[in-house]
């Protein structure tokens, strides 16, 4: 959603995958990356966002939860790691009022 809507000012993407490489320069949002640091299929494409953001001049900061996987924040699922979601919706809930 951040590389088509020019007009969102902050977005929190929840260790979703990395978007299309080549329209990481359209995102004009402060982007603030939440992952758990054992979902290598996800994690396995943020060096090269970081990259494609860096030379974007995009704000953004990622936050890696290590000993949480993917989908960590989901309380009805196994994954669930209740500190991990705990602090991850704090700094979501942070990131939105300093950026929107």
């Amino acid at each position: 959603m951040a590389t088509v809507a020019g007009e969102l000012s902050a977005a929190v993407p929840f260790y979703g995958p990395s978007p299309d490489l080549a329209s990481v320069p359209n995102i004009k949002a402060a982007m603030l990356g939440i992952y758990g640091g054992l979902d290598t299929r996800i994690n396995g494409g943020i060096p090269a966002l970081e990259e494609a953001m860096k030379k974007a001049k995009t704000k953004y900061q990622i936050k890696i939860y290590s000993g949480a996987s993917h989908a960590f924040h989901n309380d009805t699922g196994a994954n669930y790691n209740a500190d991990a979601a705990k602090d991850a919706w704090a700094k979501t809930l942070e990131w939105f009022k300093l950026y929107v």
